[in-house]
């Protein structure tokens, strides 16, 4: 990737924090603002998220989130998730913006995970850390992923006896995912960054096993990009039929944005999709 890339990505996300932090400090509403996730400790790259928190008086203090964020930067995305306890979004630039409120007089925040951008005096209260797990607990849960994996794969004869080839992808995916953490148990590994850092997480050799169990020999990665940018042609086909049939607007601009991003990246790393 060029340094000139990686400095205009950050200079996108960090002109974005800045007109936030602008913004809500001068409002008597927002009490709190501050960074949790891989910008929050500290270990931010390029395709970190923006995982932002906000501590607001009253319920009734809320605003319209869509409208507030697209002041800052336009959006192309916008979800009410969790029952609106999160706001996700994406701004033309391909930022990824996940958005907490929370409700509140104080919170308590632990100063090594995150990163504040803004607070009244006395609002912070210090917090602890978090305790790793005991011996006990890991062992708990590392029979309870081998017993789940032993429960996917009895599935599998089912699966392949009825052609469902989608579905025993699907279902390697789970497997993976169990297997990955009982190694990181194993290895006494606390994840502490999102979910798309795993290398870090895993002994080498053991994720080297793993690639070559579940990746074909020509599954390089030109040809990991090729696979996933072939399911774009037919999303860019079948959901705009299906915006029309089922009379939903298609989000063309998300798709623009995303295509232009993923491109622009791929381009960076030298990964041309074989």
């Amino acid at each position: 990737m060029s340094e000139d890339g990686r400095r205009e990505l950050e200079q996108a996300r960090d002109e974005f924090l800045q007109r936030l932090t602008e913004k809500a400090q001068p409002d008597p509403r927002f009490l709190t603002v501050w960074l949790e996730g891989s910008l929050g400790r500290g270990k931010a790259d390029r395709y970190s998220d923006v995982d932002v928190h906000v501590l607001l008086k009253e319920k009734s203090d809320v605003p319209d989130w869509e409208a507030w964020l697209g002041e800052l930067r336009p959006l192309v995305l916008f979800n009410l998730m969790f029952s609106g306890a999160m706001v996700n979004a994406m701004t033309t630039d391909a930022l990824r913006i996940d958005l907490w409120p929370h409700v509140g007089l104080s919170i308590s925040l632990d100063a090594q995970k995150v990163k504040v951008l803004h607070a009244h005096p006395g609002v912070i209260l210090p917090g602890g850390t978090a305790p790793r797990p005991t011996p006990e607990a890991a062992g708990a849960r590392a029979l309870s992923v081998i017993s789940e994996f032993w429960r996917c794969l009895s599935l599998l004869p089912a699966v392949i006896g009825r052609g469902e080839w989608l579905v025993a992808f699907q279902g390697l995916s789970v497997e993976l995912g169990l297997v990955t953490e009982l190694l990181m148990l194993e290895a006494g590994a606390v994840r502490d960054r999102g979910v798309k850092n795993l290398n870090a997480y895993l002994p080498h050799d053991l994720r080297e096993a793993l690639e070559r169990a579940v990746l074909p020999p020509a599954m390089t990665p030109p040809h990991l990009a090729r696979a996933h940018l072939h399911l774009t042609e037919i999303v860019k086909i079948h959901g705009r039929q299906a915006a029309q049939a089922l009379d939903f607007p298609y989000p063309a601009a998300l798709e623009e944005t995303v295509m232009h991003y993923v491109h622009a990246e791929l381009a960076r790393l030298k990964i041309t999709p074989a």
